[in-house]
Parts: structure tokens; sequence; C-alpha cells
């Protein structure tokens, strides 16, 4: 007998068509899909240019629009709708950090780990950049993860001090990494139906992690034969890199037909993994409310036409406060995902092994939680499914730091004035407050200055607990660190006591409720 999920997949590729924009589920185009999303489109701008936003006031929220970001990337640092109040969903706040892995035949693609790269743009094949989307299709008759051990991935980055994981299950080239009944391309027809996405659920739950998973709402390979891959919209070309002067016209039955495709992996993948977060990217695949009611405490991202509870910052450049403040005075959840490794988000042979240093991470990492923020950390693993050297020594450089600083990342309740008036982050609990500084910081040449602080009633360093000397005048505080007592490879805290007369109000977080 033949399986009916398999009958709709032959009868979806029988049409398998869509739009040149985006189709998100049931809803309106993205906006993704004809802009550039790699990383370098969002890499970090040292620009030092005053910028006026433009600002829109909607339903008592006030919307800010960049003139230097396009709508796609403007929308990710806004939130439609207020945040989900179900008591399954009100974890995700305080949970402050989560890693993110982009793994699949992209990884596998020597020449690069751009998922993009199959996006012509004058630019990227001056560069020597651009390769087709075909070739990097190509790459899935050769992915084979021989070497995958989510439960040493897991087990090391819950020791490290991570509090949920989100996986790509599927990215923008359409191949599926469970099972899948409706896919087009993937482990079934590459892997013999080995699911890879089944371990990754299984090593999550056995190490406390909360289960997140990556969807795109766009399919490159559904959509092959109609969708121009070129980024200039007076060029067209097909998927084999090709440029064509006409494409083929897309029949009426396209948006049935992408919407039922779409809609079924979206419920397959909650009905056999009952996921915690849905981080859709160009669409969620189906209406939130509809995800709703199949898993009713799911934490939606932003990242849909139909909206999301919380903003996505994309890389550090989006993550500044200038642009994290609006967010907060919203009211809204948000969470900045950033690469921590050399090269993009999947793999790249030649610039992933490097991964950034510990003390950068954790220094990212004290940044969103000063600004109420949880920091998503993405790490792509090999195409053979192991994480790279570099990986475990952040690892556990990390999980050391956790064991004697983890409060002043977790448990916290709010963040203090930077960097208007400190220039280092600081984190809160109440009268309890939290610098975070790098070696070259809080050093005699070089200390940590807060205008407009209370007097301390005490000072201490976080990591020994040895009582710190400080110098306060005219509610200005210094901190220092001496050089013997200096951690080096990560970041040091200083835990600042502050009495009952420092007026406590104005840093104590409002968006989390």
């Amino acid at each position: 007998m033949i399986n009916k999920g398999i009958m709709k997949t032959k009868q979806i590729i029988s049409i398998s068509v869509c739009t040149l924009m985006s189709l998100t589920s049931f809803g309106n185009p993205s906006g993704q899909q004809d802009v550039d999303g790699s990383a370098a489109a969002y890499s970090d701008s040292d620009s030092t240019e005053k910028i006026v936003p433009r600002i829109e006031e909607r339903d008592g929220k006030k919307f800010y629009y960049w003139p230097m970001w396009n709508k796609s990337k403007n929308g990710k640092l806004q939130v439609k709708k207020p945040h989900t109040t179900h008591p399954d969903a009100q974890w995700w706040p305080q949970a402050g950090l989560g890693i993110f892995m982009h793994w699949g035949i992209v990884s596998e693609f020597e020449p690069s780990g751009e998922a993009w790269a199959g996006r012509w743009t004058p630019e990227r094949a001056r560069k020597g950049q651009f390769y087709p989307e075909q070739k990097i299709w190509d790459a899935a008759k050769t992915f084979n993860p021989t070497k995958y051990d989510p439960e040493k991935w897991m087990s090391a980055a819950a020791k490290a001090g991570f509090k949920y994981a989100v996986l790509t299950t599927k990215h923008h080239d359409g191949y599926a990494l469970w099972d899948s009944d409706w896919a087009l391309m993937g482990v079934r027809q590459y892997l013999n139906g080995r699911d890879l996405v089944a371990p990754f659920v299984e090593a999550c739950r056995n190490n406390n992690l909360k289960v997140g998973f990556y969807y795109s709402g766009m399919d490159w390979y559904f959509i092959r034969d109609y969708m121009n891959f070129s980024f200039d919209p007076n060029k067209k070309m097909n998927y084999k890199g090709e440029f064509v002067s006409t494409l083929p016209k897309q029949p009426k039955s396209m948006w049935p037909a992408y919407q039922e495709y779409n809609a079924a992996q979206v419920k397959e993948l909650i009905a056999k993994f009952d996921p915690d977060i849905w981080w859709g990217d160009g669409g969620h695949g189906l209406p939130m409310e509809e995800i709703r009611k199949l898993r009713p405490g799911i934490v939606c991202n932003n990242r849909d036409s139909g909206g999301g509870d919380h903003a996505t910052a994309e890389g550090f450049g989006m993550a500044k406060p200038e642009y994290i403040k609006p967010v907060l005075a919203n009211g809204w959840w948000w969470e900045v995902n950033s690469i921590i490794t050399k090269g993009s988000w999947h793999y790249d042979k030649y610039k992933s092994e490097e991964v950034y240093p510990s003390d950068k991470v954790l220094m990212e990492l004290a940044k969103a939680r000063c600004m109420g923020g949880n920091f998503l950390a993405n790490i792509g693993p090999r195409p053979d499914g192991q994480f790279q050297e570099q990986a475990y020594r952040l690892f556990d450089d990390m999980a050391e730091w956790m064991e004697t600083n983890s409060n002043s990342v977790f448990g916290i309740n709010g963040g203090g004035p930077w960097p208007e008036q400190c220039n280092v982050p600081i984190t809160c609990r109440d009268n309890v407050w939290f610098f975070h500084a790098f070696k070259h910081e809080a050093t005699k040449s070089n200390p940590i200055v807060f205008n407009g602080a209370g007097k301390p009633v005490a000072v201490t360093l976080m990591r020994t607990g040895d009582k710190l000397p400080f110098e306060y005048k005219n509610g200005v505080l210094k901190l220092t660190v001496p050089e013997k007592l200096k951690a080096g490879k990560v970041t040091d805290v200083i835990i600042v006591e502050f009495g009952k007369d420092f007026d406590l109000k104005p840093y104590l977080f409002t968006h989390w409720n």
C-alpha cells in the first residue's frame, strides 16, 4: 500500500510552482526572497554618523524604520502582536542563551558555507563567490554525517550554560533533515530516511535544553523552475546559473499547492517532535494561530507576515543599544542571533574552524542580557556531524565561567544604564549589580566608570569573592580589578551592592511581564 504522504508529495511535485516572490503560509510575501540575506548583508557597520530613523506610531507602539536598512531588515526588529501569555512559554525571556546550528547540504558544499551563494549579484560574481544553486543541491548526493553525535553537542552546550538549541530542520535550499512524507528533497531521498532531527531532539531533552526548530518558509527547490536566481531585476537567471530571456510562467494551481506543502511539513514536524520554539525564516510555513492550536505553549519568532512573539536582531550590528532601546520601549521580547565563527551561518571549510574568543562571546551575552534580550549564538557544524575543536574550547571556557558567574546573566531582573552612564554592560538583580569587563577593562589605566551611581555597600570580584577597592565621588563610581586577579581568557564580573538610597526602579525590566 502506498503511503498517503508519499502520494501527496507526488501530487505536489506535479504542480511544484510558486511566484517569484517568497510566498509565506496563507499570507503576504515575506519580503526576504528578493533581498540579500547573506551574512555579508548583515555585517557590522563602523560608521559613527548619526542616523535619524522614520518613526510610525500604530496601536500605541513606535515602529522604527532605519534608512540604511531595507524593509525586511527593519521588520526583524518589529513585533506586530503582543507576545504569548501562555504559561508554558514564559521561560523564554529568562533563558538568556541559546545555541543555533545551521546544518545541511550547504555545510557539505565545499566552495562556500553561504546559503545565498546561489543568488547572483554583480559583486558576488566579481569576487568569485557565486555558484549556481544546482551545484549546492548536488551536495545532497555526498552529504552523509557519519560522525553525527548530537548527545555530545548538547551535553557540552548545557554545561556551557546554553538553555535552548535551535536546529535548521529545513533551510531555503529545501533539504529536509527529518524523514518527511512531504519533502521533495531530504534525508528520505538521499540518506535512506535516516532522520537527523529525532536524535537532536532526544539529546536536547536528555540535557534539559528547550528544543527549537528553524524552518524556512521559502523553499527554492520547490519554486526552482519559476524563480529568478538573480537579484538584479533586469536580469533573469535559472537555477542552473544560466541567464535566460524568460522564465516559465507560473500556473494558477501553484498557490494551493504551496500552501498545502508548507502547512503539511509544519504540522508533521510539530506532531513528530513537539518543539518548544518555532524559528521561522521567510515565513513560518503556517499561520501562528494554527501553530498554536497544535502546540499552545510554543514560542514563535517574528519572521512571518502574521507576526510572532519576539524581535530577531540579526548580527551584533543590529543589536546595538540605539536599535534595541526602541524595542524595549515598546515592551517587546527580543533576541540577537549572530555567527560566532569566521565565515557564514553554515560551515565553511576554509573559515569556520575558527570560533570566536571566549571573552567576546561572553561579552556579547552580557550586552544582550543588559538590555533584557537573549543571545542565540550560531555555530555551523561540520558536514560529517562534528563540532569544531574550537567549539569545545569555547564550551569548556564558558562552563568554567558559569560555575562562578552564571548568576550575573541568569535570574536577573534588570539592566544598568549602558552605554549612557557606564562604559561596560551591567546586569542587575534588584540592588545587586554585575559589571562585565574585558581583560583590558577594569584596570588602573582603563577603569570601569559609572556616572550617576549610588554609594556602594560592597564591591567584590564574582569569580573569587575577593573584596575590591573602589573610588566613589560626587556620584561617580570607578572600579578596577588588580592584575593578579584578572581572569584573562574570559570576562571579569564585578558585583556591586547598592544601598536603599539608590533608586532601582528605572532599571528593572518591564517588557518580560
